[in-house]
């Protein structure tokens, strides 16, 4: 899609000697699907691919295993720019080996550190047996490189 012209609507009337001016201020249009909005567009999607992460853990269930505490631990890793994966048991076990399937978070996060690096920043099982894995944006592995926000 070409992007849109520019308006420009000046016009000059007069009407019994006295001249009337109209000026409103240049307009510039840019189209939706712009390379420049992708930046934007790809943090939003990850903030609100992480938040619906974070709100599946305590939403429309009876019981969970997240505290009040430890949702909002997580809400502030999001606020300060970090990402929240979520993956079932299957996919865990498939991105980052069987024997960490049947461990406790801590040895996880030990482990992904190890392969990762810095990179990551937490780990903790929820609800569903699925696990969540805080990340800067910095990790380019594979399981997080092509994960899927939507």
């Amino acid at each position: 899609m070409p992007p849109r012209k520019t308006m420009n609507t000046n016009w000059n009337k007069t009407f019994h000697g006295a001249t009337y001016r109209r000026t409103t201020p240049t307009c510039t249009h840019y189209p939706c699907n712009s390379p420049k909005y992708r930046p934007v567009r790809d943090e939003c999607q990850w903030r609100i691919g992480s938040y619906r992460n974070i709100y599946s853990q305590f939403a429309g269930g009876t019981r969970t295993n997240f505290s009040p505490a430890t949702a909002n631990k997580w809400i502030r890793y999001i606020n300060n720019g970090v990402r929240v994966y979520k993956f079932n048991s299957i996919e865990f076990t498939r991105h980052f080996g069987a024997r960490l399937t049947y461990t406790t978070p801590t040895t996880a996060r030990q482990y992904l550190r190890q392969k990762f690096g810095a990179c990551i920043k937490d780990v903790i099982r929820g609800n569903g047996n699925c696990w969540l894995i805080a990340t800067t944006k910095n990790v380019t592995g594979r399981p997080f490189a092509q994960y899927d926000w939507i």
